[in-house]
């Protein structure tokens, strides 16, 4: 059973701090324009299996899968700069070799705040039933966690399928089920500092169920103030167990937070079908919003739901209908959480009720009603057809998202092409009807499995998957998509987005540009008028951007280790410039190139604004040509 984790780490940066992200060795640009190509990442002979992705916040993209190359699976990693230059040895960084069941179960990776891969997976190095194990890797390929990782549970108990979180105050919590072969099994959590060190006893703590039931398919999320949010499903024993999804909150000490310690029930009207794993989401403010899948009668459904950071359910109990369109089930919806509204956005199966023609749909809930925003049957991205559509994957983009997924044109045979479309915030479709072709494949299309997506804070989307294009076994490769639906690297241009807040001279100060943003010309100069007259500030910049925080009077829209540029005057009109000198930057980290993307903004003085007395522009996103 192979299943997608779709989740973004994220962080606030004090100004102050001027936090640096390291930089990466200059190579020639890897992400193909080429949808019939695309970037390889790992086509040694062998199979290559169940790919994962992550993305750092300055565009670089953490790939690992396992690997059989040698004759039994490994795990390997690769780090892509933000323009596909792989960091790493060509096919990948060998993070473990040691023994491994050659039945596969999945595995979770994640990114770290400041760019390092968090991984879990389980294998059989302490005997032959699978115990867990969790590794750090930093962008230069450094085991930070030791050359063997730190091992989470060692016992001779069955548990598979970890997954991982990293929280904001720089831990990472791990969750996975033991099922025990007879009584009654358990979630098990841990919690491992920055340095790797655990924060529970071997084994971690339990989450038990109820005499001689085995909870299973654990899954968690990061909350504020090193929290956490785990979800599970009530008993996986047999095929008629009452598979019920349950969560339940825990701080940083690991007590329950949720409902006097018991877990609060998601969903129980029914079983949610067997081998299936609920999609859980953070929501950003200390809740979670979960997606599934079940049949009320012989039609399966979508539902959401989503619980505030006390724990209450928001949407009635067992949760809202995703569509109401009839005569077609609706199955394996992809959700993510779009922000700063709180929505919920999904893509999903489409399937006539004798399983015989296919589609993909999308809808939005309003994260506070459960009002279906989409009319109630969702937006239709690829007809009901003969044609077989599956691995739908979602990523939010502005106030929309980007939907994508596996297209069989030649049902009934698996050969596939990558699909994708953008929506806008009202649902209206962006790109051509039909999506745009990510992954075409020339002269003939070949199966694929394992799609995984990710996007960076510049609207790139990042996709991977298992190929057989050149290898019947299997090999690993990734693509980028830019948000005009482009292929390799983006489109270079300037554009302003976020906000400047009002000051004491008006409506607030404006950031703009002149020149070019060619790295070969280097005549990029940085502008701001509407600031305050006759004082002094900064323009910085960094390779992020963000959502607006609040900062000063008003708003901090640049993260991802930030950089400023030396003081400048204000004329008597509020205007300001600097002209940036591409081959002298600030610091080495600071190096803009060709194909890379930073966000501009300017901090100044405002001495008869209370409380802070300064204030900020809006900002400019930039990408930079050759």
């Amino acid at each position: 059973m192979v299943r997608m984790n779709l989740r973004t780490s994220s962080r606030s940066i004090l100004l102050a701090s001027w936090l640096l992200a390291p930089a990466a060795p200059a190579a020639f640009a890897q992400w193909s324009s080429n949808p019939a190509l695309n970037t390889p990442v790992s086509v040694l002979p062998g199979d290559h299996a169940v790919p994962k992705l992550a993305v750092t916040g300055d565009g670089r993209t953490w790939l690992g899968w396992f690997d059989n190359r040698s004759g039994s699976y490994g795990v390997y990693v690769q780090l892509l700069d933000a323009s596909g230059n792989p960091q790493f040895a060509a096919d990948g960084l060998l993070v473990s070799s040691n023994p491994q069941s050659t039945s596969l179960v999945d595995w979770d990776l994640e990114c770290a705040a400041n760019g390092d891969a968090v991984l879990v997976f389980t294998d059989t190095r302490a005997g032959t039933d699978l115990d867990v194990y969790a590794y750090r890797i930093t962008q230069s390929g450094t085991f930070a966690w030791g050359a063997n990782g730190v091992t989470l549970s060692q016992n001779g108990e069955f548990e598979a399928s970890p997954n991982c979180a990293v929280l904001d105050n720089g831990s990472s919590v791990f969750t996975w089920g033991r099922t025990p072969s007879s009584g009654t099994g358990s979630i098990r959590v841990q919690v491992l500092d920055a340095a790797g060190t655990p924060q529970f006893p071997m084994d971690g703590f339990g989450i038990s169920g109820l005499t001689n039931e085995r909870p299973g398919f654990a899954d968690v999320v990061a909350a504020p103030g090193g929290s956490y949010i785990v979800s599970f499903l009530r008993n996986i024993a047999s095929f008629s167990s009452p598979r019920h999804i349950k969560a339940q909150k825990f701080d940083s000490s690991g007590t329950a937070l949720w409902n006097s310690g018991t877990p609060v029930v998601v969903f129980d009207a029914s079983a949610v079908p067997i081998a299936y794993w609920p999609v859980i989401e953070p929501d950003g403010t200390g809740g979670a919003a979960f997606a599934w899948h079940y049949a009320p009668g012989n039609v399966f459904q979508c539902f959401v739901q989503k619980l505030s950071a006390s724990g209450a359910e928001l949407f009635p109990h067992n949760g809202v209908a995703v569509s109401l369109e009839p005569n077609l089930m609706k199955l394996e919806p992809a959700l993510t959480v779009l922000q700063p509204s709180g929505d919920l956005a999904l893509c999903f199966h489409r399937r006539n009720t004798s399983q015989s023609q296919w589609g993909v749909g999308a809808q939005r809930i309003d994260g506070t009603t459960g009002l279906r925003l989409w009319t109630d049957n969702g937006v239709e991205l690829e007809p009901v057809d003969s044609k077989n559509e599956s691995f739908q994957r979602i990523v939010p983009y502005a106030d929309g998202v980007i939907c994508s997924w596996f297209d069989n044109p030649n049902t009934p045979l698996p050969d596939a092409r990558v699909l994708a479309q953008r929506l806008d915030g009202a649902g209206n479709l962006v790109w051509p009807t039909g999506g745009v072709v990510v992954s075409s494949q020339a002269p003939a299309l070949a199966s694929k499995d394992d799609l995984e997506v990710g996007i960076d804070s510049s609207g790139v989307m990042r996709a991977t998957w298992d190929d057989n294009r050149s290898d019947p076994s299997g090999d690993i490769y990734a693509q980028s998509l830019n948000s005009d639906g482009s292929l390799g690297l983006p489109p270079c241009g300037a554009s302003t987005y976020c906000t400047g807040a009002p000051n004491s001279a008006g409506p607030g100060a404006s950031i703009g540009f002149s020149g070019s943003v060619s790295v070969a010309q280097n005549a990029l100069t940085l502008q701001v008028s509407g600031a305050i007259a006759s004082t002094s500030g900064i323009f910085f910049y960094g390779p992020n951007a963000t959502a607006a925080l609040p900062f000063r009077n008003g708003f901090l829209c640049v993260g991802g280790g930030i950089l400023r540029l030396p003081v400048v005057p204000t004329s008597p009109t509020g205007s300001a410039s600097y002209s940036l000198d591409l081959t002298n930057p600030p610091v080495p980290q600071a190096q803009i190139t060709a194909g890379s993307a930073w966000s501009f903004q300017f901090w100044y003085r405002d001495s008869a604004a209370s409380p802070f007395f300064s204030n900020t522009s809006d900002a400019l996103r930039a990408t930079f040509c050759p």
